[in-house]
C-alpha cells in the first residue's frame, strides 16, 4: 500500500513537470498549429515514459558526483548544483525525444539544428523548475519516500 501511495504522487508529478517542458519544446518546434495538442500529448507521454527511469537514475548518479566533488559544501549549494546539472542532462533528452516526435528531418545536421532550438527555448523554464524541485521540493520527497 505505501508503495502504491508513493506511485501515486510520483506519477502525475512526472507527467506535470515533463508536460510544461514539452510544451515549451513542441511549440518551438511546430507553432500552434492545428496538430500541436496531438504533437504536445504524444511528446509529453514518450517522454515521461523515457524520463522518469532515467531521471531517478541520474538524480542519483548526479547526487553521488556533487556529494563526492563537493564533501564540505552547505547541501543548498550541493541541490542547487544537482539541480542545474539534472535540468540539462534531462532537457537535452526531452529535446531529442520532443523533436524526433514532431520533426520530419532528412539529416542530423537538420535534426541537431531543430533539437538545438527546442533544447535553449526551454532550458530557461527547465533550470527554473529544476532548481525549484531540488531546493523546496526534493528534500521533501525524500523525506516521503523514506517513510
Amino acid at each position: 500500500m505505501k508503495l502504491l501511495k508513493k506511485i501515486l504522487v510520483m506519477v502525475p508529478l512526472v507527467f506535470t513537470l515533463v508536460g510544461i517542458l514539452t510544451f515549451v519544446m513542441t511549440y518551438q518546434n511546430i507553432g500552434f498549429t492545428s496538430g500541436f495538442i496531438e504533437q504536445w500529448l504524444t511528446s509529453t507521454l514518450w517522454a515521461s515514459t523515457t524520463m522518469a527511469p532515467i531521471g531517478f537514475a541520474m538524480v542519483t548518479i548526479i547526487s553521488k558526483i556533487v556529494e563526492f566533488l563537493m564533501p564540505s559544501s552547505r547541501e543548498v549549494t550541493k541541490n542547487a548544483v544537482i539541480g542545474i546539472s539534472m535540468a540539462i542532462v534531462m532537457e537535452g533528452i526531452m529535446a531529442a525525444i520532443t523533436t524526433i516526435n514532431n520533426i520530419t528531418y532528412t539529416s542530423m545536421g537538420e535534426f541537431s539544428g531543430f533539437w538545438l532550438q527546442a533544447f535553449i527555448v526551454a532550458l530557461p523554464v527547465g533550470l527554473l523548475i529544476s532548481v525549484f524541485m531540488t531546493l523546496t521540493v526534493k528534500p521533501r520527497l525524500e523525506r516521503f519516500m523514506a517513510s
